[in-house]
């Protein structure tokens, strides 16, 4: 008798719950290198703490509690498309005087065991914990 057994990454839908909620920054991130791939996750030391983030099931998005639209690389909503892609919406309205870098490439790259990482600016790649 024979057995296959798969794995395969939570996948996340534009209907999907799966990514409501509030999420703590672990300090694990992992960076893309020049030639495309991804270095292994490792621990980061910082004397700022790294901001919560919430999304919300109406669509909201908050870091730190605050609209993320007051804060560069975000907007105030958010959506997940079936290829688990953030657009976010709503972005800061005077993003150019600010000198906030546009970064609309944001991604789910897996939610399993109360544990997210998230790929932002598809550069950096972090993990998050879900926040009970």
């Amino acid at each position: 008798m024979l057995f296959i057994a798969c794995t395969s990454k939570q996948s996340i839908t534009p209907t999907s719950t799966d990514i409501v909620g509030k999420w703590s920054p672990t300090y694990f991130t992992q960076n893309r290198l020049a030639d495309g791939t991804w270095e292994p996750f490792h621990q980061i030391n910082t004397l700022i703490a790294l901001p919560v983030y919430e999304f919300t099931s109406d669509g909201r998005f908050l870091k730190d509690g605050k609209d993320g639209a007051t804060v560069c690389f975000s907007g105030s909503k958010y959506k997940v498309s079936s290829d688990n892609k953030i657009t976010f919406t709503e972005r800061h309205p005077d993003e150019a005087k600010t000198n906030c870098i546009g970064c609309e490439n944001w991604a789910v790259i897996e939610i399993k065991n109360e544990t997210l990482i998230l790929e932002e600016c598809g550069r950096v790649r972090n993990k998050f914990v879900r926040t009970k």
